[in-house]
């Protein structure tokens, strides 16, 4: 473990949508599935980082 950090790999992989981006849409009223084909994810994305 002590080498991967080491090597800047151990926290896995980086995240692919900006959550703030998310939460602002929700905040202006766009549904979850809205949110989903207007980003380009799946509903299940969304709804993991609204959480």
């Amino acid at each position: 473990m002590a080498r991967a950090k080491a090597r800047g790999v151990y926290k896995g992989r980086k995240k692919t949508t900006d959550e703030n981006r998310l939460r602002k849409m929700k905040a202006e009223g766009h549904s979850v599935t809205e949110i989903a084909e207007l980003v380009g994810v799946s509903r299940m994305t969304v709804y993991r980082s609204l959480g």
